[in-house]
């Protein structure tokens, strides 16, 4: 699962790609619009920040802005930089690999086998959508299955 700082990034970057182009967007803006604390939405655009992916300027005209054209930001760069990997497990993980406590040897893990599959989907996906990319929202019941309730 995403964490909240994660969904909120991506909140931020899909409402500055929006307003691509046209300035400065206020910090106050996209904590509104997209129900993000503030506090925390400084947070967030200051790592990005650090990553080349956002660039702001202090002031009364200031505010943030993609420092990258949207269509050369893909939702995998936003969540490898929010999360550090794609992967699920640590022993999944391209860049930030770890060997999992209390699991088998990794040459015999089943799970572990399973996961890298999993990383390898996900990164396919996720790196294949960028954020110049159109995305509509879906019905609030869409994706759920109905047996569940």
């Amino acid at each position: 699962m995403l964490s909240q700082k994660t969904r909120y990034a991506i909140r931020a970057m899909q409402h500055l790609a929006d307003r691509h182009g046209e300035g400065p967007v206020r910090l106050a803006e996209i904590a509104e619009a997209q129900k993000i604390p503030a506090n925390f939405l400084t947070v967030i655009l200051s790592e990005l920040s650090r990553f080349g992916i956002v660039a702001s300027l202090r002031g009364k005209d200031g505010g943030y802005w993609l420092a990258i054209p949207p269509v050369d930001i893909t939702y995998g760069d936003l969540i490898r930089v929010m999360r550090g990997s794609l992967a699920l497990v640590p022993c999944a993980s391209r860049f930030a690999h770890e060997k999992c406590r209390n699991c088998v040897e990794e040459g015999e893990c089943r799970t572990r086998a399973l996961m890298l599959e999993v990383r390898d989907r996900t990164a396919e996906i996720l790196d294949s959508i960028r954020l110049s990319d159109r995305i509509d929202p879906v019905p609030a019941d869409a994706g759920r299955d109905k047996s569940e309730t």
